[in-house]
């Protein structure tokens, strides 16, 4: 039975950096996306976060169950913050996810000021969504 997150709430901030020790975590939520068929592709996709100081793997922390329910992947580009990977757990269900991602796109607004946040081609429409949330 999937538990309901209510639609709207105060923003706490509960996206938090990938740390050394929690990449299975990230693993778990990124193995649910179908462009990652194998551990090796997660992998993969988790080492090239890794790889480059202008990119981050954040993990987004229910803040009533505690738990972590979304990867998140961003990558500085000039002037911009460009979110690449949006991975949601099963927790969050349909009817909740632009809820959850306003709050979101609010924690990166506050963590990168000063850039403009956008998605990729593939995902601009979502991240679009989020930013116009009310």
């Amino acid at each position: 039975m999937k538990r309901r997150i209510p639609a709207r709430r105060k923003v706490a901030t509960v996206l938090s950096l990938i740390d050394d020790e929690q990449p299975k975590i990230a693993m778990g939520l990124t193995a649910g996306l179908p462009e990652f068929s194998t551990l090796a592709d997660v992998q993969r996709e988790i080492e090239w976060y890794q790889s480059n100081q202008d990119r981050e793997l954040f993990m987004w922390q229910d803040p009533l169950s505690k738990h972590y329910t979304v990867v998140i992947g961003v990558e500085q580009v000039y002037s911009s913050v460009i979110v690449r990977l949006i991975a949601f757990g099963p927790e969050v269900d349909d009817a909740h996810r632009k809820a959850v991602g306003h709050d979101i796109y609010q924690a990166l607004q506050q963590r990168y000021p000063k850039q403009a946040i956008m998605g990729t081609i593939s995902n601009q429409k979502i991240v679009s969504g989020w930013a116009a949330y009310e």
